[in-house]
């Protein structure tokens, strides 16, 4: 399987740096979340100001 998904396995670079190589590489971004806290787009806000038409899709939680 593609790399599509970033996980907590210990292989994997850090979170951070990880979404920000997407950012920078991406035209869109697609976010599938049990939690979402407002802090933790100030650890991504750098990248993402660096392109104004980046599109970013968020799904918190699976309940209707």
């Amino acid at each position: 399987m593609a790399n599509n998904f970033i996980t907590n396995n210990p292989g994997q670079q850090k979170l951070k740096n990880r979404l920000n190589t997407l950012i920078s590489i991406s035209d869109e971004l697609k976010f599938l979340v049990g939690f979402f806290y407002f802090s933790g787009w100030q650890e991504l806000y750098t990248g993402l100001q660096a392109d104004e038409n980046i599109k970013l899709k968020l799904l918190v939680g699976l309940k209707h």
